[in-house]
């Protein structure tokens, strides 16, 4: 991958981690003022089933920080966009899809044909992030 778009992708990756702390910011603000207002039985209900709903969102969130942090990791390495298998270039659109991809796409299809329907998982990065993201 050459230096201009390994650069403008890291720029959207950090454009994009930085909406998404944001909006996690906004959601626990926004939960703790609305604890301070619940007075009836259905107000809690309609609290809980927008709580179910936010802590959803939480996770995917945490998900995307998730794959963000795994992808400027990569980056700052120089083994971003390279396939784990193959040394071949993974697709910048792919990339951009999918940012932690470890594999391009015919080893990706590969794994999954070994695997099987019943175990078709996405591969997880060579380095996964273990630290929490808030």
């Amino acid at each position: 991958m050459n230096p201009k778009t390994a650069l403008q992708l890291k720029k959207e990756l950090v454009t994009k981690q930085n909406e998404l702390l944001n909006l996690q910011k906004l959601t626990k603000k926004a939960d703790h003022e609305a604890e301070s207002e619940l007075k009836d039985v259905i107000d809690r209900s309609d609290a809980e089933e927008a709580w179910f709903t936010k802590e959803r969102m939480s996770q995917h969130w945490k998900y995307e920080l998730i794959q963000i942090h795994t992808a400027l990791q990569k980056i700052e390495q120089g083994t971003f966009g390279v396939c784990e298998e193959c040394d071949s270039e993974i697709p910048v659109k792919r990339l951009r899809v999918r940012p932690d991809a470890a594999l391009c796409l015919n080893c990706q299809e590969s794994m999954e044909r070994e695997l099987g329907p019943a175990q078709r998982l996405v591969r997880p990065a060579s380095s996964p992030a273990t630290e929490t993201l808030h």
